[in-house]
């Protein structure tokens, strides 16, 4: 009962610590944030993770497991078309936070990469998967290898380039116009 309730402990610091690093970012969360979000007292964090740093990794961590079984439900689909439409329906559900705050992924990302290392490279798995999973339902559809992994990263640029206007223009509604563009380009392939 007691390591149980650890566990979902750790999960909750987790869930908050990932609701506030994507709402405030990376460099200008606290621990004391993490902790206030999920209604832990501010030393018990220590006991699960030593450092901001820490919460991070177990983040990833956690996002590239999920990320993974959600590829993994998309590759039962037998079109690779609706495998992709798929994954642009994820911007068209998430746009409304996305116009708030960013791509979860992508915004973290972004800011690991300005200090490159473990962190930065481990963040940067995220979208490694899903370029390379794009890149596999390119050339599902025919395409040659490099023509596949083109479209695969033009793809993932559209996707984190709207989230990125969206944000700076608080405007979701760009979103659902990019996803409605991206459908029909993957239709035409």
């Amino acid at each position: 009962m007691q390591q149980k309730r650890a566990i979902d402990k750790q999960s909750s610091l987790i869930k908050a610590g990932a609701k506030v690093i994507h709402e405030q970012g990376f460099h200008r969360t606290l621990l004391s944030d993490i902790a206030r979000e999920a209604q832990v007292p501010q030393g018990s964090i220590y006991y699960y993770f030593k450092t901001k740093d820490d919460i991070a990794v177990a983040i990833i961590s956690e996002r590239v497991n999920r990320l993974n079984k959600l590829l993994k439900k998309w590759d039962t689909y037998i079109n690779p078309k609706k495998r992709l439409y798929s994954l642009i329906q994820v911007w068209v559900e998430d746009r409304e936070i996305d116009s708030r705050y960013g791509c979860p992924i992508g915004s973290l990302c972004y800011e690991l990469a300005k200090n490159r290392g473990q962190l930065s490279d481990m963040s940067a798995e995220q979208l490694r998967i899903l370029v390379a999973w794009c890149e596999y339902q390119f050339r599902e559809l025919n395409k040659p290898v490099r023509k596949a992994k083109d479209l695969a990263v033009h793809l993932m640029c559209a996707l984190q380039g709207v989230s990125l206007l969206a944000n700076t223009f608080e405007d979701a509604e760009l979103i659902l116009r990019e996803a409605d563009l991206l459908k029909r380009w993957v239709k035409d392939l």
